[in-house]
């Protein structure tokens, strides 16, 4: 009768610990739907509940990381990189600690904040210089060093992925970017102050220098006409006509000399935007950054949407 009794209250524990289990599998089970899925947002309760739920759980790391991952691909990138950090911090022996600190450099890249997210790249490179994401840890620095317009940076870069990482998956695209980025250097430019010193001399005339034909004959016109009318109302005495005419004149005139300035901007940035479409293009085209092994998951990722 004891040995009975013993039994049943083994097979009640038993049954406990295998319920739980199950339930365990299948919520989270359920948050990886929700992910893939792309229902990101769902996706954080579920895997907030499975780690508020089952504390003793095997995989909680990847669970941690698929949360981070949700947070990031949803556009929450703080949480992104708190949840991240909160992998590194409670997990060192998690084969995702690598991932983990890339992501974070760039959740912080894409908050445009590009000397953190550089920061921690560099030193993700210093601490794990053999891992199978540095190529794509020096890829990105360059990367963001094209980003701002920072061509000779970028070129650098690329060319140490070429060098140290040769069997990678970034090697071929990064030799080639490497060579094309150099023609930022080249690329067609104004000067401002040249163009706001033209506007100053002749209206107009650094709005064409800047590439804004329509605009400089336009201001020529304005300026010319108000200009013209304040000296005859001078000549005429007329200065109730004269006076007023004027101080619009000068107003125009102030504008064109600064519509010049802005010209050579407007001209420098259109071909600059230009030249980083093509270089993205080229990158997008690639589809390296779907392409990296997810080791110990096979969840897939939503990266550089907000630049690419």
């Amino acid at each position: 009768m004891r040995k009975s009794v013993i039994h049943f209250f083994l097979f009640c524990l038993l049954s406990s610990a295998y319920a739980q289990s199950f339930d365990a599998q299948h919520l989270l089970r359920f948050g990886d739907s929700l992910f893939q899925e792309g229902d990101y947002l769902n996706a954080i309760h579920e895997y907030k509940r499975y780690l508020f739920l089952y504390p003793d759980a095997n995989k909680r790391d990847l669970v941690q990381f698929s949360l981070a991952a949700s947070y990031q691909n949803a556009g929450k990138l703080d949480l992104a990189i708190t949840a991240y950090q909160t992998l590194v911090d409670t997990y060192p022996q998690s084969p995702l600690i690598e991932r983990s600190k890339s992501n974070i450099a760039q959740c912080q890249f894409l908050q445009g904040e590009d000397a953190r997210a550089i920061g921690v790249l560099e030193q993700f490179l210093a601490d794990h210089p053999d891992s199978a994401l540095a190529s794509r840890a020096q890829f990105t620095i360059g990367l963001i060093q094209m980003d701002n317009r920072d061509w000779r940076g970028a070129s650098e870069e690329w060319e140490q992925v070429r060098a140290k990482y040769p069997q990678s998956s970034f090697a071929e695209l990064s030799e080639r970017l490497a060579h094309t980025v150099r023609r930022g250097e080249s690329l067609p430019h104004r000067s401002s102050a040249i163009a706001g010193l033209l506007s100053a001399v002749i209206p107009g005339l650094g709005q064409t220098y800047g590439g804004k034909f329509s605009d400089g004959l336009y201001a020529l016109i304005i300026v010319g006409v108000t200009g013209g009318g304040t000296a005859y109302y001078i000549g005429e005495q007329q200065y109730e006509f004269a006076i007023p005419l004027g101080v619009l004149g000068l107003f125009f005139y102030a504008g064109n000399v600064f519509g010049g300035f802005q010209s050579a901007k407007a001209f420098n940035l259109q071909h600059e935007a230009g030249f980083l479409d093509e270089m993205k293009a080229q990158i997008r085209e690639s589809n390296l950054f779907g392409a990296v092994p997810t080791q110990s998951t096979n969840i897939s990722f939503t990266f550089w949407r907000q630049h690419f």
